[in-house]
């Protein structure tokens, strides 16, 4: 599957999250079936983006949580690739695409 093009988060309405000493821009946004969190490297916004799928309401609680569980199963958010999509299921999250 072909890498699509990247288009980093822009700075105006985006939000900026320091997270064990690494900064991570991100925005919200709301779809058909809940929320989307997209997820970048603020030191490298030519990486691998993060889209966390949550239903219904953004809760913003679970953006670092989001950050921790995608880093531990293989987002690499330094280097170029496809979107690494999870999406928050009643427990944990589950990888949709990224493996």
């Amino acid at each position: 599957m072909p890498i699509p093009k990247k288009r980093s988060i822009p700075k105006k309405g985006s939000q900026m999250m320091a997270h064990y000493d690494k900064q991570y821009r991100w925005i919200a946004k709301a779809t058909e079936k809940g929320s989307e969190i997209f997820v970048e490297y603020n030191e490298i916004p030519d990486g691998q983006m993060l889209v966390v799928q949550l239903p219904k309401v953004c809760n913003l609680g679970l953006l670092e949580p989001a950050v921790d569980f995608a880093l531990l199963n293989g987002w690499k958010p330094a280097e170029c690739g496809e979107h690494y999509i999870i999406r928050k299921n009643k427990d944990t999250f589950k990888i949709m695409q990224g493996e």
